[in-house]
């Protein structure tokens, strides 16, 4: 019996730490605003006291979470504290107080004193010399989104041009897809909640956002199960650091990129956005949805609908 009792408590102890560290870096916020409970990540850079420690100051956007957000911070303040532990490489988010673009601007001109930028994409910028650190650390990818009662099956990007589409002017696109935006029609709205009302009232076809985004914003309006995502991305936009030459040519970053290339990075990314998907999925679970939305649509009796994708579209 005594044994049994130990185990028990050994079992729970360890269920405990677990959970502890789960929540280590993350505080929940905005349930008196919003209904919900949402994660703010916590960054844990002031806790390492390593002798060989290398710290990477990156400007952060603070609007486009969970990439970066001034009120929520990153996903990625999870993600790294594996970079960190395992490398002793910290990389430190600031969020601007002045406008993000110009703050872009003051780095490629050199006018402002910081080793790069967090979360950029691969654009042709001639007048600088900062690099790309390669490979990306993310892969952020553009889903095709309908109703999940309507079934749209495409064979190639350019059929888009044959259904009325929007995008969300709050998400976070590279140029290259947003020019392919303009050449099918699909139209700009301000917000996620007028693409999803648009989307479900019948006035557009389809919307097309990055992954992530899109979906905590469903399971915040309460209609994640209404619409229905391609079973491939259509574009996929790499995220990138972009830094100074001298950051990029220190003999740390290259300890840097092979740990971008690792299997424990990949799993720590995984993980943590699943568990962000999960905070979601369970502190949203009493939200009602719009009016909009026909209430005799149910999980239960939508109809099955498969988005068809070959590999043109990827």
């Amino acid at each position: 019996m005594k044994l049994l009792s130990s185990i028990f408590l050994v079992v729970l102890t360890l269920i405990y730490s677990n959970a502890q560290a789960i929540s280590d870096n993350i505080r929940m916020v905005g349930k008196e605003e919003n209904g919900y409970s949402e994660p703010q990540y916590i960054s844990h850079s002031s806790q390492y006291d390593w002798k060989d420690r290398f710290d990477i100051n990156l400007i952060a956007n603070p609007n486009i979470f969970p990439w970066s957000s001034k009120r929520l911070g990153s996903v990625f303040e999870k993600i790294f504290d594996d970079l960190a532990n395992k490398e002793h490489i910290v990389v430190i988010l600031e969020y601007p107080k002045r406008n993000y673009a110009e703050i872009v601007e003051d780095f490629e001109k050199n006018e402002i004193n910081t080793n790069g930028l967090f979360a950029t994409y691969y654009e042709n910028i001639p007048y600088t010399k900062n690099q790309y650190i390669y490979p990306s650390f993310f892969e952020n990818n553009v889903h095709f989104i309908t109703s999940s009662r309507k079934i749209i099956s495409l064979k190639t990007k350019d059929e888009l041009k044959n259904y009325k589409g929007v995008y969300v002017a709050q998400d976070y696109f590279s140029s290259f897809v947003l020019k392919d935006f303009a050449k099918f029609g699909i139209q700009k709205v301000q917000d996620f909640a007028e693409a999803y009302k648009k989307l479900l009232t019948g006035e557009i076809d389809y919307v097309v956002a990055s992954y992530y985004p899109s979906q905590i914003e469903l399971y915040k309006l309460g209609i994640h199960d209404y619409v229905a995502y391609s079973s491939a991305p259509l574009w996929k936009m790499p995220m990138f650091f972009r830094v100074t030459p001298e950051m990029a040519n220190h003999p740390r970053i290259a300890y840097l990129k092979k740990y971008l290339k690792s299997a424990s990075y990949a799993k720590a990314k995984e993980e943590s956005l699943k568990e962000l998907m999960e905070i979601y999925k369970e502190n949203t679970r009493g939200i009602v949805p719009p009016t909009y939305i026909n209430m005799g649509q149910t999980e239960n009796n939508i109809e099955e609908t498969v988005i068809n994708t070959d590999k043109e579209t990827e």
